[in-house]
């Protein structure tokens, strides 16, 4: 899995390389769907990434909305495009998939627009992440998670459906956590819990009970444990003696 950069060159030789295993693996026997027909989404995707380089270049006089819009319109040619991947039964490009969201998330946040289709984004960092493993790696998807975060619209991050354990917010901020955790880093770690306890609260009890358990099963370095431990000891010990 390539480190996501959101550079539109890196996003062009994704695309390039996930069509041309389409074309190859295609036997003819027809996608009729226009929204997964890949000649078709092949050129929508190149005349997206045209204009994506145009607002680049014009950044001075490009609205949060015009990159808003573009991102979510890129977002949705690239779910078409995995649902040609799925169809197609191309497991390997699902990776570049991965790669490829990531991609499109970061070039929005770096272009100063908001994600609004936040679910295949977060998709993705959660793919992503179960597949690293070195503390290298971690960082830098931390740093990924990080930027995407930022580029969160409002009424997302309020979090009004706190009913839905499973809302792309909520697992966005777990998985940071999570992920800042592997990668061993007290910065990082102490960055994303603070996101964790400002924005989901009531998720941090459990979340910081959990990772005491994981720090004995999984032996975690002194220094893991002890950014753990302190906040284990806030958001339990401390609020249990209140």
């Amino acid at each position: 899995m390539q480190t996501a950069t959101g550079d539109i060159e890196s996003i062009q030789q994704t695309i390039s390389a996930i069509v041309e295993a389409c074309n190859e693996a295609d036997t003819g026997t027809g996608q009729t769907d226009a929204e997964t027909d890949l000649p078709a989404l092949d050129q929508t995707l190149s005349s997206l990434l045209d204009v994506m380089q145009r607002l680049e270049g014009d950044a001075g006089n490009t609205s949060t909305g015009d990159v808003t819009e573009i991102g979510e319109y890129a977002i949705r040619l690239i779910e078409n495009l995995a649902a040609s991947v799925d169809q197609l039964g191309l497991q390997q490009q699902k990776t570049a998939i991965v790669d490829l969201f990531l991609n499109i998330g970061l070039w929005i946040a770096h272009q100063g627009g908001l994600i609004d289709t936040l679910e295949p984004i977060v998709d993705a960092v959660a793919m992503s992440a179960n597949s690293s493993r070195s503390p290298q790696e971690l960082e830098r998807l931390s740093d990924v998670i990080r930027q995407i975060i930022d580029a969160v619209p409002a009424i997302i991050s309020q979090d009004l459906e706190t009913l839905n354990p499973g809302r792309p917010w909520r697992v966005l901020l777990l998985n940071h956590c999570i992920v800042a955790t592997r990668s061993h880093n007290p910065e990082l770690m102490e960055a994303a819990f603070a996101v964790l306890t400002d924005k989901l609260p009531a998720d941090a009890p459990r979340f910081f009970s959990e990772g005491m358990q994981q720090m004995e099963a999984l032996d975690y370095p002194g220094h893991v444990r002890e950014v753990m431990e302190k906040y284990h000891r806030k958001w339990n010990i401390d609020r249990s003696l209140h």
